[in-house]
């Protein structure tokens, strides 16, 4: 098998990029974002499985590296559901848009905790980014939609967070045992959920089935190639690459969804995306949880 080159990252980005689509087409065709998020979590544990069974990854851990990996676990729950829920109320592209404040969030905290020296490079990323987003956020919403732009806002500090607990507790280790108890976990709270509140509500089109049942595949593929371009490539060059991400969605949004941003809101992405390209991430990676 060749060793991944960025040309296969840009492939894999694209692959994460349709996840948001395919979560567009879910709630639009009638689903809703409790449903959507349990169906695609309970595919990629089980396409996760299949993987590591034929790669031979072992997913057993030490019993504090697993509670640990179970906490972290909630955390992620948290991040899941807020994207989801905020693709509801607001456009794919600009809520992913805000979520991708989180490289600027984590550099922040970084700093805050000692964990990353000073840099004033790091500093333009984090300025564009905010500035960004501002300008992405001029225009007016409706109730919801607001709420929509502040669940994406808490699912970039929960996906922060589950970033740097990672990289502060498997730092130097394969990461992909631990991703799996993250994600389980995360499957479990919303099987709970489900079962507690009755939330389950399945798409009623055919457009919507097809968004819901693609969700699980993009997303274990573009994972498992994040996982295998990281240990050949490094994680630095694979997310260097992997920030064609929101371009990616910005493009199959509009062709998939015609969810389109306005010229204003285009110049905030511009930014955004720049901005991305100042952060380098900490050296405490790999990580490839499942967001």
């Amino acid at each position: 098998m060749r060793a991944p080159t960025p040309a296969h990252v840009l492939v894999f980005a694209t692959s994460m990029a349709m996840v948001g689509v395919c979560t567009g087409l879910a709630l639009e065709g009638g689903s809703n974002p409790l449903t959507v998020v349990t169906v695609r979590t309970l595919g990629v544990v089980a396409l996760f499985l299949a993987y590591f069974q034929i790669a031979r990854v072992s997913v057993a851990m030490p019993e504090r590296e697993l509670a640990i990996a179970i906490a972290i676990g909630v955390v992620l729950c948290l991040n899941n559901y807020a994207i989801n829920a905020a693709m509801g109320e607001i456009p794919v592209p600009l809520a992913v848009l805000i979520f991708y404040l989180w490289p600027a969030i984590t550099t922040a905290a970084a700093w805050a905790l000692g964990k990353e020296r000073f840099s004033w490079r790091s500093v333009c990323g984090l300025v564009l980014a905010f500035v960004g987003v501002g300008l992405a956020l001029n225009v007016d919403f409706t109730a919801a939609q607001a709420r929509g732009v502040w669940l994406a806002v808490l699912s970039a500090f929960a996906w922060s967070t589950v970033f740097l607990l990672t990289g502060h507790y498997f730092h130097g280790r394969d990461s992909r045992p631990a991703n799996f108890w993250m994600t389980l976990t995360a499957a479990v709270i919303f099987v709970v959920v489900i079962a507690v509140t009755g939330g389950l509500e399945l798409p009623d089109s055919p457009a919507g089935w097809t968004g819901i049942v693609g969700l699980p595949f993009f997303y274990a593929f573009g994972m498992i190639g994040l996982f295998v371009a990281i240990t050949t490539l490094g994680p630095v060059k694979t997310g260097f690459y992997m920030n064609f991400e929101p371009i990616a969605i910005v493009i199959l949004a509009a062709v998939f969804l015609k969810q389109y941003l306005t010229p204003i809101q285009l110049a905030g992405a511009a930014l955004v995306i720049a901005a991305l390209f100042l952060f380098r991430p900490l050296r405490r990676e790999p990580l490839a949880a499942a967001r």
